[in-house]
């Protein structure tokens, strides 16, 4: 073989396997656009709209915006606060005050609880909002602050309504209570205590997911236990999971993310490396968001495996990781910024797996022994500003997209294929 020839065979070997390298690294994480939070308190809690348009950031003052920053404003207090599904419209509640606004910020109404509120939530279209005081109140809205029901419970944790607008789930300092949207019980866990915290509903309402410690449970809408599982080794961060709840996502202090069937079967975990405090998924779970305490993002698929990886500037914040329905956009907040980014090259609803979730038997109900809850150290917050404050407006910054990561492999492919082609 002649030296030119070895050459360029030598050269396409190289631009062939820069190919590969490429073709394996396609997929990436690219940042849309960042912005800071209205105070210097960082955010808590983040939300994408179904249409993938909007994106909410609570904290001491939220933060809702287009994705495009065609629109953003924020003011109000985010700590007890909620985005409907649709993102048309926000409830926010501070002191004994709950407040309806619309997408711009305005204020539709504002109602008053017997004390401070404990916990709101909105329906999926903004339909109705009900919202829970430290007293054990529990009062439905309609649409337009019409009172709609009242039900005196233990203190609500945590309030959410299901996607079919029939069931409202809480979780209390006693246990679980499930209502119709006018407040009458549907079915109470009498038990003396709850570690619940977290709250899931499946797109057809039939099924609750609920969180809290190491533990895992899973109900009917009429609070018949599915089963009951101890998932994870230290306190559960945040949960997440597809529209019919088929793939669970629980993210841990124990370092970890772990993808549960509906029939509380763990089928993979995946470690990352520093605190799991948030995860998302898309609406079929073929692409799932996990944000750990060192700021590393990973995207993964619905099997568990690494599809790619970014770092923030630090921490992501407790339960402040969205994915949206389609999978394409990612919103997250660290320490400092709440920031928008897209997945590049990957398509939407493919699941790059060969993981089966596996059918069985209805109602294969299982417990553990439920271990003594864990205690965590309590968040430390600024005082959040006086209700009566007005929405204000948020410059929203310049938006930068980062560049399509795949487009520059087809110069290396198609220059290995010329090379081969003309050494035969």
């Amino acid at each position: 073989m002649h030296a030119g020839s070895r050459v360029h065979l030598f050269t396409a070997v190289l631009l062939l396997t820069a190919c590969l390298i490429g073709t394996a690294a396609g997929i990436s994480l690219g940042i849309d656009w960042q912005q800071a939070p209205p105070t210097s308190s960082p955010f808590a809690g983040v939300a994408i709209s179904s249409d993938g348009n909007t994106v909410y950031g609570g904290g001491n003052q939220m933060l809702v915006r287009n994705w495009d920053g065609s629109s953003s404003w924020g003011g109000r207090s985010g700590f007890v606060a909620a985005m409907s599904a649709d993102g048309s419209h926000v409830v926010s509640a501070l002191g004994t005050s709950v407040t309806m606004l619309d997408s711009t910020g305005a204020m539709d109404w504002t109602r008053s609880m017997g004390a401070d509120c404990t916990a709101v939530a909105i329906s999926s279209n903004g339909s109705f909002v009900v919202s829970a005081d430290g007293q054990g109140n529990m009062v439905s809205w309609s649409g337009n602050g019409e009172f709609w029901g009242r039900n005196i419970t233990p203190v609500a944790k945590r309030i959410a309504i299901a996607p079919t607008a029939d069931l409202v789930v809480a979780t209390t300092e006693s246990g679980l209570q499930f209502s119709t949207p006018a407040l009458n019980p549907v079915w109470t866990d009498n038990r003396s205590g709850s570690l619940d915290d977290f709250i899931i509903i499946s797109a057809d309402g039939s099924t609750v997911i609920t969180a809290g410690g190491t533990r895992l449970s899973s109900h009917t809408n009429t609070g018949v236990l599915n089963w009951q599982v101890n998932v994870a080794t230290a306190a559960i961060t945040d949960i997440a999971a597809n529209s019919d709840c088929s793939i669970i996502l629980v993210a841990s202090k124990d370092n970890s993310v772990r993808a549960v069937d509906r029939y509380g079967n763990v089928h993979w975990t995946y470690n990352t490396g520093q605190w799991a405090n948030a995860v998302g998924t898309s609406r079929d779970g073929s692409v799932i968001g996990v944000g750990a305490n060192d700021g590393t993002i990973f995207v993964l698929d619905h099997g568990g495996n690494l599809l790619t990886k970014r770092s923030s500037d630090t921490a992501i914040q407790p339960r402040s990781l969205a994915v949206s329905w389609d999978g394409t956009r990612i919103a997250a907040a660290d320490q400092h910024n709440l920031y928008g980014y897209s997945l590049i090259g990957n398509t939407p609803g493919d699941t790059r797996s060969d993981t089966t979730y596996i059918m069985t038997g209805l109602n294969q109900a299982t417990t553990t022994a439920t271990p003594a809850p864990v205690s965590t150290a309590p968040e430390t917050t600024e005082v959040p500003p006086s209700a009566g404050s007005p929405a204000a407006t948020v410059p929203a910054p310049a938006t930068t997209h980062a560049s399509p990561a795949a487009f520059w492999l087809i110069v290396p492919a198609a220059a290995a294929a010329l090379c081969l082609r003309g050494k035969r």
